[in-house]
């Protein structure tokens, strides 16, 4: 049975969850905390196997919550319960940047409490799930460095994909990259109403040229562009130059964008293009990886020590296609270095 812990200073929602978690089978409420403060405590003494945390609490806040919870636990489950405004949003992004592993709308009224109550006991039993088979499968080598082949130029473009737990991973990732002389393009699997704000964020963090991509427009050296939500984004070649494209196709693994797509793309435009897998649940990204490397290209993936999900990295190292493993400052540096001077990988 699944132990799950939840913090909220109302008591009215800690009570009503608290009903939803009693009527399943499988899961089990083992702590229930007032404020972040006493979460930590529970959180530590309780070892839960899931935590639903608020955002807004006293003494200690959501966000310093999951910072302390992070700094001893770097994967255990947290799903962000906050109110779908526009503050709550703006803080839900940042606790996603500081670490939370999902999110879940908290109801705006009765109307949709149903709604929202499946909601939370679907992601909450996604989330066990995946725990206990990164248990079942874990692998004490964090970091796996092979194939070491000279790569005679910088790559002319670093392609990435995440989803659950790819936020964090993309501050760390980002971070660690810098300003470089390549363009660098990210489908990140975010419902729309975050990821203006997820980019706005990282926009500020890292003082860089980070954006909503634009159909029709150049990729510079430096840049980093989102695909919008809802919409697959292509690299295209027009002139010599290397530009953004839309695509109004089907979902590609029940993805729109589909970093599968970008990949793909990439691949037949760009040379020695290099794709970045980070945290996410899945395995988008995994056919493009491949033809990346038919292309000629390079593909990384976030080790599953750090990942808060390893389903899309952990595709593409299943397959044999990732050259480099590890966590995403590590990731970030080694591209850093590639797109300065040829290096042995």
């Amino acid at each position: 049975m699944a132990r799950i812990l939840i913090a909220d200073d109302s008591n009215v929602i800690r009570t009503r969850v608290a009903s939803w978690i009693a009527h399943e089978h499988d899961l089990e409420l083992v702590g229930q905390a007032e404020n972040g403060a006493r979460c930590v405590d529970l959180f530590q003494r309780l070892k839960p196997d899931v935590i639903i945390l608020d955002v807004e609490m006293p003494e200690l806040d959501g966000i310093e919550t999951l910072r302390q919870i992070r700094a001893i636990d770097a994967t255990v489950p947290v799903i962000m319960f906050s109110a779908l405004t526009e503050l709550g949003s703006r803080t839900t992004v940042a606790s996603m940047l500081a670490g939370a592993t999902d999110h879940v709308a908290k109801p705006a009224s009765f109307r949709v409490e149903d709604e929202t109550r499946r909601l939370l006991i679907a992601r909450v039993r996604s989330l066990v799930r995946l725990r206990v088979f990164v248990s079942l499968t874990s692998s004490s080598t964090s970091v796996i460095e092979h194939h070491e082949t000279q790569i005679p130029e910088a790559p002319e473009i670093i392609v990435v994909a995440a989803s659950t737990g790819g936020p964090p991973a993309l501050r760390e990732f980002l971070t660690a990259v810098g300003r470089i002389e390549v363009p660098i393009v990210v489908v990140q699997h975010i419902p729309a109403h975050f990821l203006g704000l997820l980019v706005e964020q990282l926009a500020t963090m890292l003082a860089a040229d980070v954006a909503i991509g634009i159909d029709g427009e150049a990729l510079t050296a430096g840049s980093v562009r989102f695909a919008p939500s809802g919409t697959h984004i292509e690299v295209r070649s027009r002139e010599g130059r290397m530009l953004l494209g839309y695509s109004d196709l089907p979902p590609v693994n029940s993805c729109k964008p589909s970093a599968d797509i970008l990949f793909a793309s990439a691949a037949m435009t760009a040379r020695r293009p290099i794709a970045v897998i980070l945290s996410g649940m899945g395995s988008d990204g995994l056919v493009g990886a491949g033809t990346i490397v038919a292309n000629g290209g390079g593909v990384y993936a976030q080790d599953r020590r750090s990942s808060a999900v390893w389903g899309m990295p952990g595709s593409v190292v299943d397959q044999g296609l990732a050259r480099l493993v590890g966590p995403p400052d590590r990731i970030g540096a080694r591209i850093r270095l590639l797109s300065q001077r040829a290096v042995r990988v």
